[in-house]
């Protein structure tokens, strides 16, 4: 069975692999995040990928529902801000080795 990401799932670099992985794990847990990397099975043989969780508090905060409450929608959107830089800034520095 494979674990995906309650955020989202990152492509793993061919290259630099353990780099990419020390350099995600250390921003995302400035921001709470979590970086798993997960060997996924394919018909040509597995593959890696890193899978990014939200941090507990906000996993199951849900946006688009206009019951939640707005504080929470607040922090969750923030911190989709910063995740969405650090996915910039990954893709700058380890996009080449995909």
């Amino acid at each position: 069975m494979i674990k995906l990401g309650t955020y989202t799932t990152f492509d793993c670099p061919t290259d630099k692999e353990v780099l990419a992985f020390k350099w995600l794990k250390n921003k995302f847990e400035k921001i709470g995040g979590t970086v798993t990397r997960v060997m996924n099975p394919h018909d040509f043989g597995e593959y890696p990928s890193f899978e990014i969780d939200y941090p507990n508090d906000l996993e199951f905060v849900d946006i688009d529902d206009e019951d939640e409450d707005e504080l929470k929608i607040q922090v969750k959107e923030n911190w989709h801000e910063k995740a969405r830089n650090i996915e910039n800034l990954y893709s700058a520095r380890f996009g080449k080795f995909l």
